[in-house]
């Protein structure tokens, strides 16, 4: 070998041991710099929520709770370890969750995750009940049962979550029981009488063919018991024989309490028991307020009668105490005009799931305006699908309430479908227009409400016979018809619409100082059903595309507005004001703001139609999906001042419905993705190919330059 080739090697193995040592040295700072900034990153924690909705992040409100927390507040969380995949997802995002409330928290605030070995012990001490769980595995199906709960537990009290299996609107659950304990404490504290739970138990129901009604009193008394301690021992338990009350009519119309009767029979003892009549149930009352607990006898399968209610009872007798003490903001229900009942929980077409969805927040008060006033405290009325008219005097009423600078939510039912039984030649149900009489105050405000049905191409299926067909009455609502800015709706992704009616801005507001939303309006696939109203599928065909548009159908209007009857002589006698305490008449807002929110369906509000939505919109028929839900309290929020509770709630949702494409886009995205992208990739791997090519031949030339090769 040449000298010459001799250096030259020793040169290269140099030059080569130096590379390789670089390269060691950066790798080990590499590893330095990482190991360190993991070691800052468990000191001084730095998150980054690059979500839209911002869901690992607390809103504002939450932060301010939570750091001002003046007694030791602590959180148990109750989740099993091998969950299924849906579930586990909870407990991932609750534990993401509870890391922040940790770190904007002050000494004050902590959480525990309960460790597996002590989680069934831990769970039955504080009444957390499993959640049977269904998990597909080997080609079946698997039932366990799993738990998912959580504790609070702040001085005495103790509330606690049995079956979290949601994350939508879980930041707006916590930081809701945080505050509420926070405040119960304080409303304990400060009561100079106990709470008083009562319990109607006549003597002589022992006698009658009831199983279990010999231990119903025991029950009660250690249910209380525990209520008793952890509420600072402010509360107080009566049980009273209704056989010795005279009145038993008014004391039952009074609580709502449920009667009982019984006709003659033979007791449990053999002897004859005369027919009679009784009260039964218990009530949770505290001054003026009271929340009644429901206990009923009801009937089974095999002949004998059962109590129903007791169960959960601790947990009920708690969140009647927590209700009476809450200081939630009062709004008004106008009650009467053929206005869904918010107590019915029988029927459908009942409105007891949405005052159940507002009870988190709301305290609802029921006014009758043909009878009485609007309570001067209460800022918000809810006028709920009227069917009957309203008089001058009970217009008048609703017209001074806007005029006081408050807040007005209308859901309109512009048709009625007249009952089956009605309809004596056995044809579809008729459909007859509304006369609420409130049509003409809406447009002197600057709203019109068409007579008209609201049809939409983008819209929910449902089963027809044998078939699963479109149903053009239920609009599917996307993002592109919900307003991004208005805090009602710009959390939202989706919602239903059903039988809704289309509402436009008039002339009087056109060029007004007003502040005009459209907040939710169909697709521009829609269009309208006139004249004959029918709701049968099969007769809803869609006219020419060019007919299509798109239809508004909740509006909201802000301002200053004019009184309906200012220069007006009233044909009623009444210089009282609708807000009790007042005397305000024909005035306009001099200070403030009114809103008017008028939206052109009121049979969302429903409760079969709640139901439905929640399960058309998790696409699973589970009710995992709860956009409608958060719609309506969304409304009830912004127009009671609480703009940050639609944040809250709304955060987690998870459905972004998929806008319908034609078929020239269908085909030609098939295309691009049978042909266009499989050439696509052979013109990549060839130009990849080509370069390596170039390269290695540059490499070559390069050495074969130098003699090396």
């Amino acid at each position: 070998m040449k000298l010459d080739d001799i250096f030259r090697n020793l040169k290269f193995n140099v030059q080569s041991f130096f590379e390789l040592k670089e390269k060691n040295i950066f790798l080990v700072l590499n590893i330095i710099i990482i190991v360190l900034i993991n070691i800052a990153a468990a000191y001084f924690p730095l998150r980054i929520d690059l979500t839209r909705n911002k869901i690992y992040s607390l809103s504002q409100t939450s932060k301010n709770i939570v750091s001002n927390l003046s007694e030791r507040l602590k959180i148990k969380v109750f989740f099993s370890s091998d969950l299924p995949a849906e579930h586990a997802a909870v407990s991932r995002y609750l534990k993401d969750l509870l890391e922040e409330y940790a770190i904007y928290g002050n000494e004050n605030f902590s959480y525990e995750i309960v460790d597996e070995a002590k989680l069934e012990s831990q769970a039955t001490e504080y009444g957390i009940n499993p959640v049977q769980s269904s998990e597909f595995s080997n080609d079946q199906i698997k039932l366990r049962n799993v738990y998912m709960g959580l504790v609070f537990i702040h001085g005495d009290l103790i509330e606690k979550i049995d079956a979290l299996t949601k994350t939508v609107g879980l930041e707006h659950e916590i930081t809701s029981r945080i505050a509420k304990m926070t405040g119960k404490v304080d409303a304990l504290l400060k009561l100079t009488s106990p709470v008083t739970v009562t319990l109607y138990l006549d003597s002589r129901l022992k006698e009658l063919p009831i199983d279990g009604i010999n231990s119903i009193e025991e029950i009660v008394r250690k249910a209380f018991d525990k209520c008793y301690s952890r509420n600072y021992k402010k509360l107080d338990l009566r049980i009273i024989d209704p056989s010795q009350i005279s009145d038993l009519t008014s004391l039952s119309q009074h609580y709502g309490i449920s009667r009982l009767r019984w006709g003659n029979l033979k007791g449990r003892s053999g002897n004859n028991i005369a027919a009679g009549e009784t009260i039964f149930g218990m009530v949770v009352e505290n001054g003026e307020k009271f929340r009644k607990i429901d206990l009923e006898v009801v009937p089974t399968i095999f002949g004998t009668n059962v109590v129903s209610g007791l169960e959960k009872i601790e947990d009920k007798i708690n969140k009647a105490v927590s209700d009476l003490l809450a200081v939630n903001q009062r709004i008004a229900y106008a009650k009467g005009y053929g206005i869904p009942d918010i107590n019915d929980r029988r029927s459908p077409e009942g409105a007891a799931f949405f005052a159940n969805l507002l009870s988190d927040v709301y305290e609802i008060v029921e006014v009758d305006l043909s009878r009485e006033d609007i309570p001067s405290d209460i800022n918000l009325l809810i006028i709920n699908g009227p069917i009957d008219k309203f008089q001058d005097s009970e217009k008048f009423k609703i017209d001074q309430f806007l005029m006081n600078g408050k807040s007005i939510l209308l859901f309109v039912n512009s048709f009625k479908e007249l009952d089956q039984r009605m309809n004596f030649l056995g044809n579809e149900p008729s459909v007859i227009a509304v006369d609420n009489g409130l049509d003409d105050l809406l447009s002197f405000y600057g709203i019109d409400i068409k007579k008209s049905i609201v049809l939409d191409k983008r819209c929910t299926r449902v089963n027809l016979g044998n078939m699963i067909t479109d149903y053009p009455l239920i609009a599917m609502i996307t993002q592109e018809g919900l307003d991004r800015e208005s805090p009602v709706t710009k959390y939202l992704n989706s919602a239903l619409m059903i039988k809704a009616s289309p509402v436009e801005f008039n002339d009087r507001v056109k060029d007004s100082s007003f502040t005009k939303r459209v907040l939710v309006s169909t697709s521009p696939e829609s269009w309208l059903m006139e004249g004959m109203i029918n709701f049968n599928p099969l007769f809803m065909n869609p006219p020419s595309d060019r007919d299509l548009k798109k239809y508004n159908i909740a509006l909201l209007l802000e301002g200053s507005f004019e009184s309906f009857y200012k220069g007006k002589e009233l044909a009623f006698k009444s210089q009282k004001s609708a807000i009790t305490g007042e005397s305000r008449l024909e005035k306009t807002i001099s200070s403030g703001v009114s809103r008017l929110l008028v939206v052109g369906s009121s049979e969302i509000t429903t409760s079969a139609f709640i139901d439905y939505s929640r399960k058309a919109l998790s696409g699973t028929g589970n009710n995992e999906t709860f956009s409608n839900d958060i719609l309506l309290h969304s409304m009830v929020d912004y127009l009671a001042g609480n703009y940050h509770i639609p944040e809250m709630k709304s955060k987690s949702l998870d459905f972004n419905p998929l806008i319908k494409t034609s078929d020239t886009t269908r085909f030609i995205l098939k295309v691009i993705n049978i042909v266009v992208v499989p050439i696509f990739v052979v013109i990549t791997g060839f130009v990849i190919w080509r370069l390596r090519m170039i390269k290695r031949r540059s490499i070559e030339n390069y050495y074969q330059s130098r003699g090396r090769l």
